[in-house]
């Protein structure tokens, strides 16, 4: 059992000297990650594919928890019409 911790031992610290360290190639300093608001466009709301809710979130029948997304322009929340599926409920009748 000791030679299995042994190898063990000896391949992670073979894998962490292979991963070298984060300094910048060519000694050229790192961009600066973008802003989210530069990467991301701002989701619209679409009466087509979503309704307005009043909550931050709805809680679909299997338990899991589905956000949604706040509007300043309709002043409320609003989410995709199907986000539950088949599993439910039926947030938004169409």
């Amino acid at each position: 059992m000791r030679s299995w911790n042994m190898k063990g031992l000896w391949l992670a610290g073979v894998l962490l000297a292979g991963c070298g360290g984060t300094e910048a190639l060519d000694g050229q300093p790192e961009a600066a990650a973008p802003e989210l608001a530069q990467t991301e466009a701002a989701l619209e709301y679409n009466e087509d594919l979503h309704c307005i809710v009043m909550t931050p979130s709805v809680r679909c029948n299997n338990g899991l928890q589905m956000y949604a997304y706040w509007s300043d322009e309709l002043g409320h929340y609003f989410i995709p019409r199907n986000v539950c599926g088949s599993r439910g409920p039926i947030v938004c009748p169409l």
